[in-house]
């Protein structure tokens, strides 16, 4: 079978299995979406390399799959500088580099067709974007960049390098890799991501995966003036030093908080009654969405109606 026919056939089996989850909510299919691992097909070739300090970005304009040709470089130079400011941002906090694959030093990012917006998976394998997703929809290049680096600086702590979590987990890797979003440009790549713990307020923490975002928005700033980022460095060291996430996150939560249960309760309240009061510094108190939206806003209209 030949490289096209293989695509649509793979693809056509992933519609498929996304269309018998027509059960869950819009934002839970979109989270499958976003991060499910990319059809298992061959690269394409890269006629197009842009190399910075820490990045090498390859992409093509002559693929015979229409899907994975960018034509416009201009994207690709923009990628860069995202990419070169989430590095900026990550090593200036967290003192340390993302993780490189065994004898590198640089990131291979590639652009092709994928079945989410971005991938960083295998922690030795390149970062991934969606080439039309990244043409079509500009809204998401600055958070989705900032979401997959971040995956990578997971792996400078040990995640699937050293350890592996007990499940359920995606709330911590993907929760976290979306509040990276936040941290470096105060944007998310999907609203729902912001709005949708509030708007569903059954929805289990450990089962929210990238939506439990606002989580760790709380455990920095804990509802206060000022966050402490600080404390998602801590937080990622005790993770390396226990390779358990529960106990890190409640240690960590212990010696600054009090409590973890306590902790965990305020959070629960604050969920349903005001979790975003005006309160926390930027860039914690407007959040944009793809659209450029505000989506704070949205949330304290859900929070202002009668229960």
């Amino acid at each position: 079978m030949n490289i096209l026919k293989h695509r649509k056939l793979v693809l056509f089996m992933l519609m498929l299995s996304l269309t018998a989850c027509g059960g869950m909510s819009p934002a839970h299919q979109a989270v499958i979406n976003e991060r499910s691992s990319t059809v298992d097909i061959d690269m394409p070739v890269f006629e197009n390399r842009l190399e910075t300090d820490h990045f090498v970005l390859k992409w093509t304009g002559k693929s015979s799959h229409s899907g994975d040709n960018i034509y416009d470089s201009a994207i690709i130079k923009d990628t860069a500088d995202y990419l070169e400011t989430a590095w900026g941002k990550y090593t200036s906090l967290f003192g340390r580099q993302p993780y490189m694959a065994p004898g590198r030093d640089k990131i291979d990012v590639v652009f092709r067709d994928i079945d989410c917006y971005g991938l960083a998976d295998p922690p030795d394998g390149p970062i991934q974007f969606n080439s039309q997703a990244w043409v079509k929809k500009p809204g998401i290049r600055q958070p989705t960049s900032a979401h997959e680096l971040f995956h990578k600086m997971q792996y400078a702590y040990g995640y699937k390098t050293k350890w592996n979590p007990k499940k359920p987990f995606l709330w911590f890797t993907e929760g976290t890799a979306a509040w990276s979003e936040v941290f470096v440009w105060g944007k998310v790549s999907r609203a729902c991501k912001v709005d949708e713990i509030f708007r569903d307020t059954r929805l289990d923490l450990y089962e929210a995966e990238d939506m439990a975002m606002p989580f760790w928005i709380f455990f920095v700033a804990g509802n206060h003036e000022h966050a402490n980022d600080s404390l998602m460095v801590r937080l990622f060291e005790k993770c390396e030093q226990l390779g358990d996430i529960r106990h890190a996150l409640d240690q960590v939560i212990n010696e600054n908080y009090g409590r973890a249960d306590a902790f965990f309760s305020s959070f629960s309240s604050a969920r349903k009654n005001g979790f975003f009061a005006d309160r926390c510094r930027l860039p914690y108190k407007c959040i944009l969405g793809p659209d450029g939206k505000d989506v704070v806003d949205k949330v304290k209209c859900l929070q202002k109606k009668p229960s």
